[in-house]
C-alpha cells in the first residue's frame, strides 16, 4: 500500500514538474527531496512497534519530556538484538531500556552518574557479547562499562569528542576519536591494547578477524580499507565504489560510511549521493563479504529524523532505524534482497 501511494505521489509530481520544467527536481517524500526515479525503486521502511512518548520505564522521551531540548527529543542510540529485542538509550528519561519486538519493557536502568539535579549527556552505547554494555558519556568523555543492571564495572576516561564507539567479538571496546586522529581498542578491563593513530575514517565496525575498517571517499568515488597492523598503522584497500549517477545530474557523494556488520560478518556500506539542490540521487546501502564484494545493494527511502542518531545492522541483516511521530516512537527496519 504505502509503494502505491508513493508512485501516486511521484505521477503527480512528475505532472506539475513537467508542465513547468523540462528538468524535474525531485519530490518531497519524509522529509527530504529525491529524484523522482530513485524514490519510486527505493525500498520503503517497516514499522516494528510503537513505544508511547513519556517518562515512565515503559515510554522514552520525547519532545514533551526534554524541557530543555537537550538531545532533540528522541532517544541518541539503540542497538538490535538476534531474538529481536533492542537496547534503547533513553537520554532524556535518563536510562537504558531493553524492550521486546512487541514493545513491551524487559529491563531498565538509570544512567551512571545520573541525579534528579544532574543531566548525563549519554552519546553512544554497544552491547558486550559476553553481557553488559558500553554507555559513552561525551560530555566528560568517558566510557562505562557496565552489567545488564547497569552497575559500574570499569570506567574509562580522557575520550571527549569521540564519534562513535562499538565492540569486537571478544568483548573489548573501540573508540573512534577525531580529534586524536586515533581508534583505541580497549579491553574489558579498560586497558588500551591498540591504537590505529593518523586515522579519521576508521569506524568501529571490524570483520571477522576484528581488524578495523574504514571507509575513505570523495565526490566521485569511495573507497572501503581495513587496517591490518597498529602502532604504526598499516592499511590495505578493499574495494572503490565510483559513483553511477547520470553525469548531467551533477551529483556528488555528501556521506559514505559503514554502519554495521550482521551475524554473519558480512558488512554494510551506506552512500549518499546529492546535487547542489540537495535532491537526493542515491541513498544507498550495500550487504559487502568481508573482503568488499558486493552481496546486494538497495536504495532506502529514508525518514529525516534518523539524522543525526546513526543507523544499525539486524543479526539478520536489516538496516535497523526509527521514525517519529508527536505520540510515539516507531524503531523500523529496511530489508535489502
Amino acid at each position: 500500500m504505502k509503494n502505491k501511494i508513493i508512485s501516486s505521489l511521484i505521477i503527480i509530481s512528475l505532472g506539475f514538474i513537467g508542465a513547468a520544467s523540462a528538468k524535474p527536481s525531485g519530490i518531497l517524500i519524509n522529509g527530504l527531496q529525491y529524484e523522482v526515479g530513485l524514490a519510486s525503486a527505493a525500498v520503503v521502511h517497516q514499522d516494528i512497534c510503537a513505544i508511547a512518548y513519556g517518562k515512565d520505564d515503559s515510554n522514552v522521551g520525547g519532545d514533551q519530556q526534554s524541557d530543555k531540548h537537550r538531545v532533540g527529543g528522541a532517544p541518541t542510540s539503540y542497538t538490535p538484538l538476534a531474538d529481536g529485542s533492542f537496547w534503547v538509550m533513553d537520554s532524556i528519561n535518563q536510562k537504558a531500556k531493553h524492550f521486546a519486538a512487541n514493545g513491551s519493557l524487559l529491563a531498565s536502568f538509570v544512567f551512571p552518574g545520573s541525579t534528579p539535579k544532574r543531566f548525563v549527556n549519554m552519546k553512544d552505547m554497544a552491547v558486550i557479547p559476553t553481557g553488559g554494555l558500553y554507555l559513552y558519556n561525551s560530555t566528560q568523555g568517558i566510557v562505562f562499562r557496565v552489567d545488564d543492571k547497569g552497575a559500574t564495572q570499569v570506567q574509562i576516561e580522557g575520550l571527549p569528542d569521540s564519534r562513535e564507539i562499538g565492540v569486537d567479538s571478544k568483548g573489548n571496546l573501540l573508540v573512534a576519536n577525531p580529534v586524536m586522529k586515533s581508534l583505541l581498542r580497549f579491553n574489558p578491563a579498560g586497558e588500551l591494547i591498540e591504537r590505529y593513530d593518523g586515522q579519521t575514517s576508521l569506524s568501529t565496525v571490524v570483520d571477522a578477524a576484528d581488524k578495523p575498517l574504514g571507509v575513505k571517499f570523495n565526490d566521485l568515488e569511495a573507497e572501503l580499507f581495513r587496517a591490518d597492523k597498529a602502532s604504526p598503522t598499516v592499511t590495505i584497500s578493499l574495494a572503490k565504489f565510483p559513483l553511477q549517477t547520470p553525469k548531467e545530474r551533477n551529483a556528488h557523494y555528501v556521506s559514505a560510511k559503514l554502519i554495521g556488520s550482521d551475524a554473519k560478518k558480512n558488512l554494510y556500506l551506506e552512500l549518499i549521493a546529492c546535487d547542489k539542490e540537495g535532491v537526493i540521487h542515491q541513498y544507498r546501502v550495500i550487504r559487502l563479504n568481508g573482503e568488499g564484494k558486493v552481496l546486494s545493494q538497495a536504495d532506502l527511502l529514508a525518514v529525516a529524523f534518523l539524522s543525526p542518531r546513526n543507523k544499525e545492522i539486524t543479526p539478520d541483516g536489516k538496516v535497523f532505524g526509527f521514525r517519529s511521530d508527536k505520540k510515539s516512537w516507531f524503531p523500523i527496519t529496511y530489508t535489502l534482497p
